[in-house]
């Protein structure tokens, strides 16, 4: 007896094999799927048979709802795995044409990471692909216990409205990300070079990182006041913050070496970051002096 039949017009690699890894789990349940195919078309058909014996043993309607479980397991991983990453670079094509093959797969690397990521904990995290295709799962599971036929790609294209706006949604905050990392690194590189223009105002400054705030050294270890004015400008416009005067007051000086002390990797690493970024072979990094490993309380000269 025929239980469904499967269509599919774009090929997918490993599919039949995908669908049999299912039908070899039930098979220990003692039901014996059997898998045929033929083209009508253009469309692929699998179609999906239960063997008489298995019916006349077993309760059908539990038969039939542990197949349809397998299928639309099956075929919710392969619409994550191989139609999302398709999807996802179809929409950035037709809705950012203009950014070139280069951008348009920066604008998908950061796609994913959007999709993925935990914001909680900082990193990417695999929770939020399973909802994706859990949600995929259940869509299929209620086409197909009432269909006996599903093509998968016109399934994708009228069935699953939902999850293809949330791709969407997550390229748009793509390209926002993208286009705020550019103008970033326009900036960084117009600094770069107007640090590169200047004549040095020190030959070495010591840069201390101590409590979450910085302190700036000259090189015989005496502590540098902060400059008045850009302490001024700071109380008048508050969105400017004590790790942009330090910056702004590094590319003042244009120093000829800069030796940033305690800094472990994570803490403060945006400024840290930045700041290598501006002044690259200047920068050096220390964790081994008397002031890294005790970051004494500080003289003012």
């Amino acid at each position: 007896m025929q239980l469904l039949s499967i269509g599919v017009i774009e090929p997918v690699e490993g599919f039949e094999d995908r669908l049999k890894l299912e039908f070899d789990l039930i098979k220990e349940e003692g039901i014996q799927i059997t898998l045929k195919k033929n083209t009508r078309g253009h469309v692929l058909y699998y179609f999906c048979h239960i063997d008489d014996e298995n019916l006349l043993k077993g309760n059908y309607n539990g038969l039939r709802k542990m197949f349809f479980h397998c299928v639309a397991n099956a075929l919710s991983d392969i619409i994550i795995n191989f139609w999302e990453p398709r999807i996802i670079k179809k929409i950035i094509k037709d809705n950012y044409f203009y950014f070139d093959k280069a951008e348009q797969e920066k604008i998908y690397e950061y796609t994913e990471d959007i999709l993925n990521f935990n914001e909680a904990h900082g990193k990417k995290h695999l929770c939020y692909q399973i909802k994706r295709k859990t949600f995929v799962l259940h869509k299929i599971l209620e086409y197909i216990s009432s269909n006996n036929t599903i093509i998968l790609d016109g399934f994708i294209k009228f069935r699953l409205k939902d999850y293809i706006d949330q791709l969407e949604e997550a390229v748009d905050k793509a390209i926002d990300e993208y286009l705020m990392e550019k103008e970033y690194k326009e900036f960084i590189k117009l600094l770069k070079l107007f640090v590169d223009l200047q004549e040095p105002k020190r030959d070495l400054v010591n840069v201390v990182i101590q409590n979450g705030e910085f302190r700036l050294l000259d090189d015989r270890m005496n502590l540098i006041e902060k400059d008045k004015s850009m302490d001024l400008f700071a109380q008048e416009n508050l969105d400017v913050n004590l790790d942009d005067i330090l910056v702004s007051t590094l590319i003042n000086m244009a120093p000829r070496k800069i030796v940033i002390h305690g800094f472990l990797g994570k803490e403060k690493s945006e400024v840290v970051n930045a700041l290598h970024n501006i002044f690259e072979n200047r920068l050096i990094f220390c964790n081994h002096c008397d002031l890294c490993r005790n970051l004494k309380p500080l003289k003012t000269k």
